[in-house]
């Protein structure tokens, strides 16, 4: 699943890299996305890729109602969301956990009713701190911050072909480098 918000203004901005993964994902599968009620869902070899079209702090509305009509357990989910505290160019991999103060991750986390599934979260912190973080978010994406989001593609297919979590965390996560920013 991709977090980002379906309105135009936001295509391509770090708020939606959740969204842009989730693009790539698919055509990485040969798959695109067909509207199935408030969200778009590309289907591969069994695989479900998601991208609701309601608004982020909304997004476990549409998580659950695919989880439920697919009987799939949220452990065997993969959420891609952007996160303002990880450096540009990496990416985390985690199992459990919080939302960090994300509000997608926070309506999956409710909404869904456990915090049981894999998030890939792609670094969009900037190199100093921005006058303003919202601003900052709904920027467009620069073509330099690909390399995170075909790391996070990589990691997810990692992750659906079978490889443990761990070896796909050793593999990806890296600590932060950038001091400034926030």
């Amino acid at each position: 699943m991709g977090l980002g918000n379906p309105e135009g203004k936001f295509f391509k901005t770090y708020h939606n890299v959740g969204f842009i993964c989730a693009e790539k994902l698919a055509a990485e599968l040969g798959t695109s996305f067909k509207k199935k009620g408030n969200q778009l869902l590309a289907q591969a070899d069994g695989l479900y890729i998601l991208k609701p079209l309601m608004y982020m702090n909304l997004s476990g509305q549409a998580v659950q109602a695919v989880l439920r009509k697919h009987r799939i357990t949220p452990d065997k989910m993969i959420v891609f969301a952007d996160d303002i505290y990880i450096d540009k160019g990496n990416i985390r991999v985690s199992f459990g956990g919080s939302s960090g103060g994300h509000n997608g991750l926070g309506s999956i986390n409710e909404i869904v009713g456990t915090k049981q599934y894999t998030k890939i979260r792609v670094g969009v912190k900037p190199s100093k701190a921005p006058h303003s973080i919202t601003n900052y978010v709904l920027s467009k994406v620069d073509k330099d911050d690909n390399i995170a989001i075909e790391k996070a593609v990589k990691a997810a297919l990692m992750l659906v072909n079978g490889e443990p979590l761990e070896k796909v965390q050793c593999a990806f996560n890296t600590a932060n480098t950038i001091s400034g920013g926030l």
